[in-house]
């Protein structure tokens, strides 16, 4: 199987953007995060907020029904991104990934240069990974093409390299 990193498209201008203080990251629950929402703000479909060694994966509606078709008990919770004057509300799902040990180390490695064992993840469509104090998704060739019939807004993929356990 294929896999791709899952990215933001950072070259989205006037994205959505949540203000990381009001984000509670040991929260399970349904809860609320602030945003400014401007006359051009694009509400992407994938939003990972980060925030000094911990992680948040927020997805739109749409997104979240896409996952739930390629995951066993997708574990997720409604985010209500309020806009700090009001103006509106948007509803997001922060999901739980699995997260699965198969990154290759080798010197002078960045998530553009990823390499996975390739029995790490198994038959997954999705999972997470760590690297370099950051998490990551990754999504599998089958997975990343629905998305991008979609036409999805914010998401973008980098192919990433699988490698033999034999080959260390």
């Amino acid at each position: 199987m294929e896999y791709f990193l899952m990215l933001s498209d950072e070259r989205i201008g006037n994205r959505l953007k949540i203000q990381p203080e009001t984000v509670d990251f040991e929260t399970t629950e349904a809860c609320s995060v602030y945003a400014d929402f401007k006359e051009d703000t694009v509400f992407v479909d994938f939003l990972p907020i980060r925030q000094l060694f911990r992680h948040a994966f927020y997805v739109s509606d749409d997104f979240k029904e896409l996952l739930d078709l390629y995951t066993d008990n997708l574990s997720a919770f409604p985010v209500f991104i309020t806009d700090t004057n009001q103006k509106g509300q948007k509803v997001y799902w922060r999901v739980a990934i699995e997260l699965v040990d198969c990154v290759v180390t080798e010197p002078n490695m960045n998530y553009a240069s990823l390499t996975l064992h390739k029995s790490g993840p198994g038959c997954k469509h999705i999972f997470r990974i760590a690297f370099e104090k950051q998490e990551y998704l990754i999504v599998s060739l089958n997975l990343a093409e629905t998305i991008l019939r979609k036409e999805p807004a914010g998401i973008r993929f980098l192919p990433v390299k699988l490698q033999e356990e034999n080959n260390e």
